[in-house]
């Protein structure tokens, strides 16, 4: 009877030391489950664009999708700032772009002006053409050589590229100023920037600054 009772506590005291209540179950699956934000910061990491190589985790970079209309902000893969909807060019998109064609360029650039007194509110003006983007279009003999070494000595002397040659210039992201906003919802209608609207181009002040990588792709 005593060797019965021995077997019992022990099995009990082994039993209390193994198990575990319903108390300590709820509170480990709590611990162990991550919390709705912690998957939508997972997700939105997973689902963000690539960081371009020369930008560092800690700077933001704007990510432009022209074929889902978005504008995206991001830092160390976290999503800053959204812009749902988005204007571009009336005539479409296209990595060399020409001078009057109506198209936004497509690639990787930087932000090389700012421009607070523009008519469209606030003005980030992109480095297109891009030294690649020149020397592509030299090749193909869209510049001539002349043309092509006026780019390069301008672009020595100034830090920006020249807006008069075959390829243009005065690229950028602004806001609407004074035109409807009806018509920015309705088609695209700039000469090749990217627009949104004034209200979205303020929020992204706080974001960008001269050197900023802006990633446009379509």
């Amino acid at each position: 009877m005593k060797k019965w009772l021995a077997c019992m506590l022990l099995a009990g005291l082994l039993g209390s030391a193994v198990t575990p209540s319903l108390a300590d179950i709820d509170a480990s699956e709590s611990q162990a489950t991550p919390g709705l934000s912690t998957l939508q910061s997972l997700w939105e990491s997973l689902d963000a664009p690539a960081r371009p190589l020369d930008v560092s985790q800690d700077e933001p970079w704007v990510y432009i999708d022209l074929l889902k209309r978005e504008l995206s902000v991001f830092r160390n893969g976290a999503r800053l700032e959204s812009i749902p909807y988005l204007a571009y060019g009336a005539a479409g998109a296209e990595e060399v772009r020409l001078r009057g064609s109506k198209q936004t360029p497509t690639g990787v650039f930087a932000i090389r002006r700012i421009n607070r007194q523009s008519k469209f509110r606030l003005f980030f003006g992109i480095d297109y053409p891009t030294p690649q983007v020149a020397h592509s279009a030299w090749e193909d003999g869209i510049l001539s050589d002349e043309q092509y070494q006026y780019y390069l000595d301008y672009r020595a002397r100034y830090g920006v590229a020249p807006a008069d040659t075959p390829l243009g210039g005065y690229i950028g992201i602004h806001g609407l100023g004074r035109s409807p906003l009806w018509i920015h919802r309705k088609r695209d209608w700039t000469a090749g920037c990217v627009a949104v609207t004034n209200d979205e181009i303020q929020a992204l002040d706080k974001w960008l600054d001269v050197g900023t990588k802006v990633v446009i792709r379509g």
